[in-house]
């Protein structure tokens, strides 16, 4: 399993933007380029005193054009920028920085809830990007009901079934049975699966690296390696977060089924390589 922490370095033209930021928000971010449409926004955050770090993730939907087929003969596909359109899996407060960063990418057009615990800052994103289309899970729609949103994942919407215009480059796959009410994204040309609460990879090393580092006392206590595929802590976690285990096994196999290696975690270090091993530390005795 390879983490990317000591190996990816964030974007240069993007820590320029954090660098000279106004906003004191961006003193501790870090932006990071996982792929060419894929870029990370990461921050120390801390639920009591285990710092478990957050992030936020912005997948930019690159639709190549085809070639036309007209009476003269096969036209050759008009040359565009690399600019697309933008989705953001929004957990992380949106500052000065990751507006400039998201402009570059593109228009944002879809904002995700990760969960019905990752609600902090989505109304930010939403007063930001009024015309963007708000997604997430019905405990979202219960804490956040002045937000409009456009698909809602759970036994009473039909969130699921919608289409919103990312497809097939990414698909949305709700665990129900989780206790938090998870909404994974899969991002298929990269083998990407960013995800929030089923999967944590302390310790935080990425989302700490400008605000210090970890705390020395959590770092002396292992740094959190128990919250981490195949700890302790985290079997006990992912053996108590479900009470319908025949749910959690039905909704995992789509997510099983799909084509990815690489988690990037909402809490701890991105996973460049080895994800699925990772994954099935944590929930491969529930997929059978």
């Amino acid at each position: 399993m390879s983490s990317s922490a000591s190996t990816t370095a964030p974007l240069g033209g993007f820590s320029a933007l954090v660098n000279s930021s106004s906003d004191s928000r961006d003193k501790e971010l870090v932006i990071t380029q996982v792929t060419p449409d894929i870029v990370t926004f990461s921050v120390p955050f801390s639920r009591g005193m285990v710092p478990i770090g957050g992030r936020s993730t912005a997948v930019r939907i690159s639709r190549q054009p085809k070639p036309s087929v007209t009476e003269g003969g096969i036209q050759p596909a008009p040359q565009v920028n690399s600019s697309g359109e933008v989705l953001v899996y929004a957990s992380t407060p949106l500052t000065k920085a990751t507006v400039e960063a998201l402009k570059s990418l593109g228009e944002v057009k879809w904002l995700v809830t990760p969960d019905g615990e990752h609600t902090m800052y989505i109304q930010e994103y939403v007063d930001h990007y009024p015309s963007a289309q708000a997604i997430g899970v019905d405990r979202c729609k219960e804490k956040k009901s002045n937000i409009s949103w456009a698909g809602i994942f759970g036994p009473k919407d039909d969130g699921e079934s919608k289409e919103y215009g990312f497809e097939p480059e990414v698909t949305l796959h709700q665990v129900s049975a989780h206790i938090n009410h998870e909404l994974t994204a899969i991002h298929h040309p990269s083998g990407t699966l960013i995800q929030a609460d089923m999967l944590f990879n302390l310790p935080a090393t990425e989302q700490y690296s400008r605000a210090g580092g970890l705390p020395t006392l959590f770092k002396w206590l292992g740094g959190g390696k128990s919250m981490s595929p195949g700890g302790k802590v985290h079997d006990l976690m992912a053996n108590q977060i479900s009470k319908d285990k025949d749910l959690l096994r039905k909704e995992l196999q789509p997510i099983l089924a799909a084509k990815w290696d690489r988690i990037i975690p909402c809490h701890g270090d991105v996973i460049e390589s080895g994800g699925r091993v990772a994954w099935e530390k944590v929930w491969g005795k529930f997929e059978q």
